[in-house]
């Protein structure tokens, strides 16, 4: 018995093989850091939190082999009672491979941040960074006077570059 396959299922399984090999990159969580639990606790009355990261446009392996520009998005939230004025936010990236070496370090700061208000900040656009198979981001918003729960007030991402190998 002969097997037929078609053309359309050979470009299929092609198509599979080079996904599989394809360059691809990943943003994890710091093991080290842990995960701030959910709490059903009163508010208080000053707590800033660090809530998401993202990048725009998305990160690319072929982007940042090519020192193309990536934004940083940083989601800043005000989960106290009281609004904040001047709220400083820090992005640092570091260099996993050569002690946490800093590579890039900036800060924005919002004028002022309502409670309850979740605000999303644009860093500068970043490009020609160093080309590492590693990196460590850390984001963190400043402590404000009163603050109880600083716990959320960082986070810590690490970075890794899968080239196809």
């Amino acid at each position: 018995m002969r097997l037929r396959v078609g053309l359309g299922a050979v470009l299929f399984l092609l198509a599979l093989l080079l996904a599989a090999c394809a360059p691809s990159l990943e943003v994890v969580p710091d093991r080290r850091a842990p995960l701030t639990p959910v709490s059903t606790v009163t508010p208080q009355q000053h707590d800033l939190a660090i809530v998401a990261v993202d990048f725009d446009p998305p990160l690319d392996f072929a982007q940042i082999r090519n020192n193309g520009g990536v934004t940083l998005l940083v989601a800043v939230e005000n989960r106290g009672q009281a609004a904040e004025a001047d709220v400083r936010i820090t992005a640092q990236l570091q260099d996993l491979n050569d002690r946490l070496r800093e590579l890039s370090r900036e800060a924005v700061i919002v004028g002022q941040l309502n409670a309850g208000a979740l605000r999303m900040v644009r860093f500068t656009q970043v490009s020609d960074l160093p080309l590492r198979e590693r990196y460590r981001l850390v984001v963190s918003v400043e402590t404000v006077a009163g603050e109880g729960d600083i716990a959320n007030n960082a986070r810590s991402y690490d970075i890794v570059i899968h080239n196809g190998k």
